[in-house]
């Protein structure tokens, strides 16, 4: 009797979970065994199952426009320039090629990056590569919209056709040459030479930019890359690239990456002309106004002469 009556209970609760009910018509029992019970189903309200069907509750926010479909996601989704495979391939190539040339790397930074692009993209050194746009480095940029497609069109041919272009720049880059952003930056006509004699090159300066700037003490170097074509190993040019950590605007002050500016440090004539100036200043003190060695005038006089005669000296020591 007791196990009969634990087997109805855990039949009742199983029932009862999967949405039937257990209904005990009257019940006989001969020999000790019920001769009959019936499982009714549950009885769900009307009301309940249309709650159900409709979804119930409150609605989710942000309506039919909050969520993208997938091909609107897709078509305003757009590469960074360290993410591009493209422009990834083109900022390895300049950093290991500048390593090839020089022995070390373009900076510090760069000799234990996990992630060179993305190192470069920040690195504190204006970096470009001038060259002539290929359909390898447009090949997973972003598409034009189809408003702007003949005159994207009209714009490469022309460029392709003529002078070369900024084919990368980093932000250092971006901000010395006065560009908006790297979309404007790259792909836009460049004023440094695509072509030179030489291997790599140092102390290089130019004028380039929107609104031009003096690159200081630039280095530049050729890019080639290498690949098998029919069984024979060939090298092919890809660019020139250029990286600088200074430069001087039109106003004469020297910039460095991050929004910097100092004025720009004396030329040896400068120096010397400031050297001269100030040793007849001393001498009329002296010999004019009849002031000694004691007096503070000549004492300001005297330091500033000795400071003039040892960044002269400072500035002979350094390289050129």
């Amino acid at each position: 009797m007791r196990r009969w009556f634990r087997r109805v209970i855990l039949l009742a609760l199983l029932l009862h979970q999967t949405g039937h009910a257990l209904s005990l018509a009257p019940i006989s029992w001969r020999g000790g065994r019920a001769l009959s019970t019936t499982v009714q189903p549950r009885h769900v309200s009307p009301t309940l199952l249309a709650k159900k069907k409709g979804g119930g509750g409150k609605k989710k926010k942000g309506g039919k426009g909050g969520k993208q479909s997938g091909f609107a996601w897709a078509s305003s989704f757009e590469l960074k320039p360290w993410e591009s495979s493209a422009l990834r391939e083109i900022a390895v190539l300049g950093c290991r090629t500048f390593q090839t040339r020089t022995g070390k790397p373009l900076h510090p930074a760069l000799a234990d990056a996990a992630d060179v692009p993305k190192a470069l993209w920040t690195l504190p050194v204006a970096c470009v590569i001038v060259g002539h746009p290929t359909e390898a480095a447009s090949s997973d940029a972003q598409l034009p919209a189809a408003d702007d497609a003949a005159e994207v069109a009209a714009a490469d041919s022309t460029a392709a056709a003529s002078e070369a272009v900024y084919v990368y720049a980093n932000l250092a880059a971006i901000e010395a040459l006065g560009f908006a952003d790297w979309q404007s930056a790259i792909g836009a006509p460049s004023a440094l030479p695509e072509e030179m004699s030489k291997k790599y090159e140092s102390g290089y300066s130019k004028k380039a930019g929107l609104r031009p700037v003096t690159l200081l003490d630039a280095s530049r170097w050729v890019l080639e890359k290498a690949a098998v074509e029919g069984g024979k190993l060939v090298t092919s040019r890809v660019g020139l690239c250029y990286a600088w950590s200074e430069w001087q605007d039109e106003d004469g002050f020297v910039c460095e990456p991050g929004g910097k500016r100092r004025t720009p440090d004396p030329t040896p004539e400068e120096l010397a002309a400031a050297i001269e100036e100030k040793g007849a200043e001393v001498r009329r003190l002296k010999e004019e106004e009849g002031l000694g060695n004691k007096d503070p005038q000549v004492q300001e006089a005297v330091a500033a002469l000795l400071s003039l005669k040892a960044a002269a000296e400072e500035l002979e020591k350094s390289p050129a």
